[in-house]
């Protein structure tokens, strides 16, 4: 999360017209914009009326724009807000028979939950996942509307072994962002973690549906390589080596679609094949959790090979 802090600015300009010199109470107007220039709709101008109270709201139309006549001419206190803008808070006087034209520059907000956001990214790099979960445990309660947060608390919960708040984090996320391919790839992994294949085949598939270029995103190459190993778990040998190769295709070589091809040729007897595959995978990624499984099929194929 980027969060970027700029310093507001407000242009207050004093006008006087000859049709306002021949008004009794005050006129205010004006513009609110952003950072850009560019005009703010629905953007809040509140006048209290400092010695009685009274409260009079502006609303700016479409072009940030925004206009009242016939106020009392007193000092008012003036906020200038919008959702997600930091506010503008001044005193303003009105006087008799004058224009008063402000323009407001609105600076983006810093989003809520930001600093327990950035302690937790701290913690989390340090290897204290504890003290990360919470902080982003309290970065979600201050904004539980935004997604990264859930996926971010989650990976904390990962690393604590909270395999089950981890999902239900995610599963949060997923329903925040419910057309982010990432967050189902992390929801899916979360998933075979805990064996729950159904679900995760169900969130990988939710994630890849979008046919994302898997020469580009090796999150996606990473989640088909992840399908294809639910798919070999659940039986569906076919579907299995589809996603396998479609890995293989791209990325030759890659250590989890590798395994796969070698696991999917042990499974069919094809013991040359298998092999071949398994010593790939030793090979090309020692000391790799691939290489740890590889080597325990190498070892099984070869006692079977010396009994016959």
């Amino acid at each position: 999360m980027r969060v970027l802090v700029v310093t507001i600015v407000a242009v207050a300009l004093l006008l006087c017209t000859p049709a306002a010199a021949q008004m009794e109470l005050g006129v205010i107007k004006g513009q609110v914009v952003d950072e850009g220039g560019a005009p703010l709709p629905s953007a809040t101008i509140k006048l209290v009326n400092v010695d009685r109270g009274r409260e009079v709201t502006l609303t700016t139309d479409k072009n940030g724009r925004f206009y009242r006549r016939g106020l009392q001419a007193v000092e008012y206190e003036m906020s200038v807000e919008k959702d997600g803008y930091q506010p503008i808070k001044d005193t303003v006087r009105l006087v008799a028979g004058v224009e008063r034209d402000f323009d407001f520059k609105l600076a983006k907000g810093t989003p809520v939950g930001a600093k327990e956001f950035q302690e937790g990214v701290a913690a989390f790099n340090a290897g204290d996942f504890q003290k990360a979960a919470t902080a982003f445990e309290a970065a979600v309660r201050n904004a539980p509307e935004i997604p990264d947060l859930h996926v971010n608390l989650a990976l904390a919960y990962m690393r604590l072994n909270r395999q089950a708040d981890a999902i239900a984090s995610l599963e949060k996320a997923a329903a925040l962002s419910p057309n982010d391919p990432k967050v189902h790839y992390q929801l899916g992994s979360a998933y075979i973690e805990t064996q729950a294949y159904d679900k995760a085949v169900q969130a990988l598939e939710k994630g890849l549906s979008s046919r994302p270029d898997l020469a580009a995103d090796p999150l996606a190459l990473e989640a088909t390589s992840s399908l294809g190993a639910v798919y070999f778990a659940r039986g569906e040998m076919e579907k299995a080596e589809q996603q396998f190769s479609r890995v293989l295709a791209v990325r030759p070589g890659a250590a989890g679609a590798t395994l796969g091809m070698g696991k999917l040729h042990f499974s069919r007897g094809e013991v040359q094949q298998a092999l071949a595959q398994f010593d790939k995978v030793v090979a090309d990624h020692p000391g790799t959790p691939e290489a740890a499984q590889a080597e325990t099929f190498i070892k099984e194929l070869r006692k079977k090979g010396e009994a016959l």
